[in-house]
Formats: C-alpha cells, sequence, structure tokens
C-alpha cells in the first residue's frame, strides 16, 4: 500500500471578524454612490449659503409682488458725522425732534424720492400724506430728515403710524418703518 503525504497547510474554517475589506455588490455600490453624491451636493449647499450671512445687509421682509424693504430707523436726532438717526426710538412726543433714516447699499441715484405716511389701526391702514417729494442727495447712501415733532403732530394727530418710501410715487417701497405720535399729557 502506498502512503500519500499531503501537504499540511491551514484551511480557513470561518472568516476572521473585522477583518480585510467588505465586498459591496453591484446594487449596493450603486445605492452607496447615490447616497455619496446626495451628501456632496448637501455638503456644497451648506457651504455655498455660508458667506453673505455675516455681511451686515440690513434685515428686511419680504414683499410678495416684489423686492425685499428695508428698515426705517427712527431717532431723537441726526448724527453730524454719519447722517444717519440716533438716540433710537418709534415714540415721539410734543416738543421732541423727530428723526429717521434708511441706509442704502448704494446710492440712490436720483435727487427726490417720495414718502407716504398711514395711520394703523389695528390691521386698517389709512393714508394721512400721500406719496410726497422729498429732496435727497443722489449720491449718497443714507436718506435722511428730521422735522419738530409739534408739526407732525398737528398734521397727523396722535396715534401709530407706518411710513414707506418710495424712489417715486406709483412704485412699490424700498423701505419701511413704524412710529407712534403721543400728545405731551400720554
Amino acid at each position: 500500500m502506498r502512503i500519500r503525504w499531503r501537504r499540511i497547510t491551514g484551511h480557513r474554517m470561518a472568516r476572521p471578524l473585522g477583518g480585510g475589506p467588505t465586498r459591496l455588490g453591484p446594487r449596493a455600490r450603486v445605492i452607496a454612490g447615490w447616497v455619496a453624491a446626495a451628501g456632496l451636493v448637501a455638503a456644497i449647499a451648506i457651504i455655498v449659503g455660508l458667506p453673505g450671512r455675516d455681511a451686515g445687509t440690513p434685515q428686511s421682509t419680504a414683499s410678495p409682488s416684489g423686492p425685499a424693504t428695508l428698515g426705517i430707523t427712527f431717532g431723537t436726532a441726526l448724527d453730524p458725522a454719519t447722517g444717519e438717526a440716533k438716540g433710537a426710538t418709534d415714540r415721539f412726543a410734543s416738543g421732541d425732534l423727530f428723526a429717521y433714516s434708511v441706509h442704502l447699499a448704494m446710492p440712490i441715484g436720483r435727487k427726490t424720492i417720495a414718502v407716504e405716511v398711514l395711520r394703523a389701526d389695528g390691521d386698517t391702514l389709512t393714508v394721512v400724506q400721500t406719496p410726497a417729494s422729498q429732496g435727497v442727495s443722489a449720491t449718497s447712501r443714507v436718506i435722511a430728515f428730521s422735522v419738530q415733532a409739534d408739526a407732525l403732530l398737528k398734521a397727523f394727530g396722535e396715534g401709530q403710524f407706518v411710513m414707506r418710501i418710495y424712489r417715486a410715487a406709483g412704485e412699490q417701497p424700498f423701505a419701511e418703518g413704524r412710529f407712534r405720535l403721543i400728545g405731551s399729557g400720554t
């Protein structure tokens, strides 16, 4: 009888845990590719969306039929250095100086604007000053004006008001703000 000699080598009985690469089938590779692509697109969208969030642009609300409107800053005086309203308030009484300003991203490019004032009674707005022409500097990035609150009290009376500023009468307003006029005893 003849003895056969076999080479003795180790045979794996089971696959080791955690060792070696995991092999994906063709369908799993396609799904993994789409998941990776979607993740990359989401990451790029987040990165692209971040610039400009801290650019110092004024916060505004969007108008359903036009571009966003800027906020009007009300105050008790105009800063001689910047031309903007200072002493921020939206409440003016007899004897106060009423000042307002709007800071623009670029000069308005015209010598006049239109200013409208509406009385706000709850949800009802009533025009108390139709869009009236006001002279401005065409090259300035700040639109500002001041007047004695007594003149406004005489013209409009006491109450809550909305001011809207237009490039020209008949256009959409580019700035809007709310203020309150009160008598000397209120």
